[in-house]
């Protein structure tokens, strides 16, 4: 990917539309830079959120900065960076980022970085940081900021090796815990131990699996969470004690079966791939990949879960790697669907007054979207599917 093709605010569009229950005016900002001297430069964006400021912010991986931009997408500067200490990013792969409910910034990283959340106020400077007090090794995926000065983590911990027919799989333990405000975990809520990869060896040279389960989850309404492993249309509802008080039947499709051509071209592209990448390491360990002949999992059917504005759902069905695109789904508390739509873009949500989302060009340089909108959300983002038709 040539990350340094990014853009620099190239585009403020204002496309207008009259609709028979509402008039909705979007406004199109595409935000980067293409100058490598400009810090507001975007090299590898992962997540963009709007701030309680208004502002909007980017985490770029390329670089570990977080890049603030104004709401009319002008650069104002940037948090964090790399580095070993406080308030710095020592490995910004899996990293995300948040705002507590007081105003600050905070930001969590994966295997390989800080076991703790960095949290700052906007202007960079560091307030403290809270590890949770867990004696195993894990990594935090992602983390939301609670009243009480607590967290609902989620938390990835290592990997377990167990042999299963002439190879290993590895199982991995998602969970999402409430945090206090010290760093103690109050409850687990939810929690699953999936194989996710394979091996013919119990310590390395892993391949990850197709078709695994997700672990998705967003904050709701009454101090409960909604979550599903993508393989029911019923989402769950939890409170923070870890006890079901409700389902959101959202009428999607049951998951389908994985069939042996499903496979068949999974291990294809796999070993091109990694025979591309590097042959002595597939010759060694990716050849494992050939004995994985009957899926373990149906197809999920949905990816991600996030909270929209009117107490509604945006749901991201899986990445179509043939077509490039995701299909999105936003629903209401009840289930009911308002709107639906398939398009080019990744990592879609709906913040107080933007969609937020990423778009990669025909040269796989990725570009950062935040489209501004008003009028009713499901309206909004039905005229949102007209810039891609």
């Amino acid at each position: 990917m040539n990350y340094h093709r990014v853009f620099q605010i190239l585009l403020i569009t204002v496309l207008a539309m009259s609709m028979a229950t509402a008039s909705l005016a979007q406004i199109h900002l595409i935000i980067g830079g293409e100058d490598e001297e400009n810090d507001g430069m975007i090299l590898r964006p992962r997540q963009i959120e709007e701030g309680p400021d208004g502002n909007l912010y980017v985490l770029d991986a390329g670089d570990s900065f977080i890049k603030v931009y104004s709401s009319l997408g002008q650069y104002l500067h940037k948090l964090a960076g790399p580095g070993e200490g406080p308030g710095e990013f020592q490995r910004t792969d899996g990293s995300s980022f948040g705002f507590t409910t007081d105003g600050n910034l905070f930001f969590t990283e994966f295997f390989g970085g800080h076991r703790w959340l960095s949290i700052m106020e906007l202007n960079g400077d560091l307030v403290q940081t809270l590890s949770p007090q867990v004696n195993v090794s894990y990594g935090v995926l992602g983390a939301v900021s609670l009243d009480d000065g607590g967290f609902l983590v989620h938390i990835a911990y290592s990997s377990e090796a167990f042999p299963s027919h002439s190879y290993y799989l590895y199982n991995m333990r998602h969970s999402l815990v409430h945090m206090d405000s010290l760093g103690a975990i109050v409850t687990e809520i939810v929690q699953t131990k999936r194989p996710s990869m394979i091996s013919y060896t119990p310590n390395g040279g892993t391949t990850n699996l197709p078709y695994v389960p997700t672990f998705t989850w967003t904050p709701w309404q009454n101090d409960t969470v909604v979550w599903s492993e993508g393989l029911n249309p019923q989402l769950s509802v939890f409170d923070y004690n870890g006890i079901i008080v409700g389902k959101i039947d959202t009428k999607l499709s049951l998951p389908e079966k994985v069939t042996s051509d499903d496979l068949k071209n999974w291990r294809r592209s796999r070993k091109e791939l990694m025979e591309s990448n590097n042959s002595a390491w597939w010759n060694q360990f990716g050849k494992v990949i050939e004995d994985y002949d009957k899926s373990l999992f149906d197809k999920p059917i949905l990816r991600n879960i996030s909270a929209a504005p009117e107490d509604h759902l945006l749901v991201a069905g899986p990445w179509n790697s043939e077509t490039s695109q995701t299909t999105y789904w936003l629903f209401d508390s009840q289930g009911a669907m308002i709107s639906t739509f398939t398009a080019n873009v990744w990592g879609l949500h709906i913040s107080a007054h933007h969609l937020l989302y990423f778009l990669a060009d025909e040269d796989e340089s990725t570009s950062v979207h935040a489209v501004k909108w008003s009028g009713p959300v499901g309206e909004s983002l039905n005229f949102f599917q007209t810039t891609f038709e």
